[in-house]
């Protein structure tokens, strides 16, 4: 049996309420207190925050409560990466574990029992390098059951073939610890655009990327403001994304912005048509989930479209502070 250890970045946690933090912490305790039984050695948690040395202190305090089952089951460390974003955090955890595995979790997301076991025993196979767990968005009200019908994450339930074809999540994904150490995640300015351009990485390593059934929810994203925000930098991610991937010209990307908005609005109606029962939505309400979706999209299209047509300049994406209002 392999050792393990798990990183768990703290950006995220901006996002979600410490009730919520406290539900994801202690269903992490129960999956590895689960797997242990079975003979795996006890893991490392690093928790990577991106304050400094005083907000370690201050961040191990406050999360105390929370962090009481995990400490019954796991060692903890705290790592600080002033400054740091998403990726950074992500990054800066990794030299700070002893596992064979490193897996990748985070702040917002709650594992579903049986997650821990799923996501290891790929690595029972020597060729195993990366493992990806299945991700899909929480909903409790008429927004986060439209964002759980257009997000880029599948359903929780009946959409396999989409989740098939989901690039790596890093809020779940594990690799072998000396892979992931010589291929960090890339240093991009975009939101989530690291995670595409490491799957590249994997592949020009002749890797594939392992689907397993290990399941995590996401909280969902909350807020107009973030929603018209979340759109615009969706539309970025995609321009910088095709400019990394496929092409630089600007012509391309332009023609790109327009196909990918209806692509994207077409797979918005689909989906909404199709899905919108399982979420319990209201019949009168699809249409008005239908406006939503669509708007959301067309809002991307235009953050794509500005970038590659050189309207605005490609600067850092950073989570802003409005991020869980």
């Amino acid at each position: 049996m392999p050792s393990y250890s798990l990183v768990m970045e703290m950006e995220n946690a901006r996002s979600v309420d410490p009730d919520e933090l406290s539900v994801g912490l202690a269903a992490l305790a129960h999956e590895i207190a689960a797997v242990s039984s079975l003979g795996f050695a006890r893991p490392q948690i690093v928790i990577s925050h991106g304050g400094d040395d005083a907000g370690t202190l201050l961040l191990r305090s406050n999360i105390a409560p929370a962090t009481s089952q995990l400490e019954q089951v796991t060692d903890l460390i705290f790592v600080a990466c002033p400054g740091g974003r998403y990726y950074d955090l992500k990054n800066n955890g990794v030299p700070a574990t002893d596992g064979d595995i490193v897996i990748f979790t985070d702040s917002d997301t709650v594992v579903e029992p049986g997650w821990l076991s799923a996501m290891l025993a790929p690595f029972q196979d020597p060729a195993t390098m990366a493992v990806n767990g299945y991700t899909y968005l929480y909903y409790d009200d008429f927004m986060s059951r439209t964002f759980a019908l257009i997000w880029f994450f599948p359903m929780a339930q009946k959409d396999t073939r989409f989740a098939s074809k989901r690039a790596i999540n890093a809020n779940n994904v594990a690799f072998r610890r000396d892979w992931i150490t010589n291929h960090p995640f890339p240093k991009n300015n975009g939101f989530k655009v690291s995670c595409t351009l490491l799957m590249r990485s994997l592949k020009r390593d002749g890797h594939e990327l392992v689907s397993a059934n290990a399941r995590v929810y996401h909280h969902p994203p909350r807020g107009w403001r973030f929603f018209r925000w979340r759109a615009l930098v969706t539309g970025r991610d995609a321009d910088r994304k095709f400019r990394e991937l496929v092409s630089s010209r600007r012509g391309q990307r332009i023609a790109k912005s327009l196909s990918r908005w209806l692509t994207m609005s077409w797979r918005t109606i689909r989906r909404v048509i199709r899905h919108a029962p399982q979420t319990g939505m209201p019949v009168w309400q699809i249409p008005l989930s239908l406006l939503v979706g669509l708007a959301f999209y067309s809002l991307a299209f235009w953050g794509q479209f500005s970038l590659a047509a050189g309207l605005i300049g490609d600067e850092t994406e950073v989570l802003p502070d409005f991020a869980g209002e």
